[in-house]
């Protein structure tokens, strides 16, 4: 359940929430994912962007529709042919940034008091959360742990996640068993992007959780 806007006006001590505290509109879904001006949503937006435009050129305008919408986008090259797996990568990058989105308003106005994340901490959440996405990926192809039927073939995640990688030109054809397999936006604030697996608990006090409850739960598994 999502809790915005109006929903507010009828919590003693919470009608503020109803309104946003930057644009001085009454919120809605689409005005936290799209319109708001507080730091978070654009910048979020344009790193996905950046990593689409790494592999595929065709990003789709960004709308509430095209949001909600995209489990059922198709792409497709100059020949009308579907692209392999080039929507399950837009999947992703939506699903992702859309719920990072949310979580940074919640965090600045019921957690912070109304003030905004620090830009390098925008795009770091972002970093840590598609680098998530992919380990996810990566240890849902190890059929052994989670069997045939709930495991992902080696094929689709090498598909999704190819031309998206950091120094993928020196990696192995299949690099599922590679170590520290990282995107290829880096941090801001060091050299490169530490893998999930190797951050210390303290990395993350104070974030929360980055998955959607579905991928949280396919982690836990």
């Amino acid at each position: 359940m999502l809790y915005f806007g109006k929903f507010w006006e009828n919590i003693p001590e919470c009608e503020d929430r109803a309104i946003c505290g930057h644009c001085g509109v009454t919120e809605t879904f689409e005005h936290i994912i799209l319109e708001c001006g507080r730091p978070g949503q654009e910048q979020v937006w344009k790193l996905a962007k950046e990593l689409w435009a790494k592999k595929h050129s065709n990003w789709p305008p960004l709308s509430l529709g095209t949001i909600l919408g995209c489990g059922l986008a198709v792409f497709e090259d100059e020949k009308k042919k579907a692209i392999p797996l080039a929507a399950r990568l837009y999947r992703i990058l939506i699903t992702e940034s859309m719920y990072l989105i949310w979580k940074l308003r919640c965090e600045c106005v019921i957690g912070r008091s109304g003030e905004p994340p620090a830009e390098n901490e925008i795009h770091n959440r972002w970093v840590r959360t598609i680098n998530e996405r992919l380990e996810i990926d990566i240890s849902l192809t190890n059929e052994m742990k989670f069997g045939k039927q709930y495991s992902l073939k080696p094929a689709v995640v090498l598909e999704t996640w190819r031309g998206t990688l950091e120094n993928e030109g020196n990696m192995p054809r299949n690099w599922l068993r590679q170590p520290e397999v990282l995107v290829g936006i880096a941090s801001k604030g060091s050299q490169r992007p530490l893998p999930p697996s190797s951050r210390s608990s303290s990395d993350d006090e104070g974030v929360g959780e980055t998955l959607s409850p579905t991928l949280s739960h396919m982690r836990r598994a």
